[in-house]
C-alpha cells in the first residue's frame, strides 16, 4: 500500500469519486475510488493502484493517520493549497520531494504559519519551470541594492525608474531570492509576487479558494 493526500475529489457516476492524489513516490495521479464516500481531503490515507488501459483504479483504501484539525482561515489555506497543485502542476508530474514539502506545508497551515503558504507557492512555481531568476537581471549582471528593478512578462528583471508599476530596488528582489518569509516586508511582497506567477501559471482560472480568503478578510 502506498501512502496518499487527496487533493482533489469530484462524484463520478452514483457511487464513485474521481479523485487527484499525491502519491508518496512523488506523483500527482488521476484516479477511480470505488464507493469513494468516504475518502476526503486533509487526510493521509494508504491506498491500493490497480491500472486498466484507460483507468487507474483506487482499489483499497484505510486512514493513514488522523484528519487534519483545519477551520475556518486554515482550511480554506488548505483547500488553496489543493487547487493550485491540481492546477499548476500537471497530471501525471513526478516532482522530487513534493510528497514530503507538501505534508510539511499542511502541517504548517495547521498551525496558523503563513510562511508555509509562501513557500509551497514558490516550490510549485520553480518545480513548473515558472519562477524566474532574482539574482541577476536580463543582461546576466548581478543586481545592485539601490537600482530599480521590475519584472518583465514574469519571467526576467530589467532596469526601470524609479516610481515605476510593480518596481522593486535591488535589495528587495535579493530579499526574495533568498527569503525570510517571517520578515513583514518580504513576506509583503512575495505575497504579491506569488499571486501575479500563480495567476499567469494557472492561465488566469478562477480559484474558489481565493475569493473565499477575500470574503473573510484575511491578508494571506
Amino acid at each position: 500500500m502506498q501512502k496518499l493526500w487527496v487533493i482533489r475529489k469530484q462524484p463520478y457516476r452514483e457511487t464513485s469519486a474521481l479523485l487527484t492524489v499525491l502519491v508518496e513516490d512523488n506523483r500527482l495521479l488521476r484516479c477511480i475510488a470505488r464507493g469513494g464516500g468516504k475518502v476526503g481531503e486533509f487526510q493521509p490515507w494508504f491506498g491500493v493502484f490497480a491500472s486498466t488501459k484507460t483507468l487507474v483504479n483506487l482499489s483499497k483504501i484505510e486512514p493513514a493517520g488522523s484528519r487534519l484539525p483545519l477551520q475556518g482561515i486554515e482550511l480554506v489555506s488548505g483547500l488553496y493549497l489543493n487547487e493550485i497543485t491540481h492546477w499548476i502542476l500537471p497530471e501525471g508530474a513526478e516532482i522530487d520531494r513534493l510528497f514530503d514539502t507538501y505534508t510539511e506545508c499542511m502541517k504548517d497551515i495547521s498551525r496558523g504559519s503563513v510562511a508555509g503558504l509562501r513557500r509551497f507557492e514558490r516550490f510549485l512555481l520553480e518545480a513548473a519551470g515558472q519562477y524566474p531568476v532574482l539574482m541577476r537581471d536580463r543582461s546576466g549582471c548581478e543586481l545592485r541594492d539601490d537600482v530599480w528593478y521590475r519584472l518583465h512578462q514574469h519571467q526576467e528583471l530589467v532596469e526601470v525608474n524609479e516610481g515605476e508599476p510593480d518596481a522593486l530596488m535591488g535589495k528587495e528582489w535579493l530579499a526574495l531570492a533568498n527569503p525570510d518569509y517571517t520578515n513583514p516586508a518580504t513576506a509583503r511582497y512575495a505575497k504579491w509576487l506569488h499571486r501575479v506567477l500563480v495567476d499567469d501559471a494557472i492561465g488566469g482560472r478562477r480559484l474558489v479558494s481565493r475569493e473565499m480568503l477575500s470574503e473573510i478578510g484575511t491578508n494571506r
